[in-house]
């Protein structure tokens, strides 16, 4: 398997012991589902009175109240404050998103040519 440059060294610990196609599976889901933290950043600093920040960090629940009280400024000094804290919290979800996925991939057996079901024999 080809290394990506982005690839943390949790990434490589969680795919040891597992086939190439389940490492294939598991770096698709993972690039697929992985936050980047300059873009929580960003939204946080341009959009985090309406809660973007959060959505983006699939926290629709804290991001609904910002939206609610977007008219106050409170949710945009609290989302200022957090610009300093959103790459903790995105390596945070990051290593949330890449061990559950680890150990999706891994439940799911791939099917063996050897098992085959027995109405298919008769």
């Amino acid at each position: 398997m080809s290394s990506n440059p982005h690839m943390q060294p949790l990434e490589f610990v969680l795919m040891q012991g597992m086939s190439e196609q389940q490492q294939l599976l598991f770096m698709t889901r993972y690039n697929a589902e992985r936050k980047d933290s300059t873009i929580a950043v960003l939204l946080a600093f341009f959009l985090g009175g309406f809660g973007a920040h959060r959505f983006y960090l699939r926290q629709y629940g804290l991001g609904a109240l910002y939206l609610v009280f977007c008219w106050a400024l409170i949710p945009h000094l609290i989302a200022f404050v957090e610009c300093f804290f959103l790459p903790g919290r995105v390596r945070r979800y990051n290593e949330e998103q890449a061990n559950l996925i680890a150990s999706q991939v891994r439940a799911v057996s791939t099917p063996s040519i050897n098992a085959v079901p027995q109405r298919a024999l008769t």
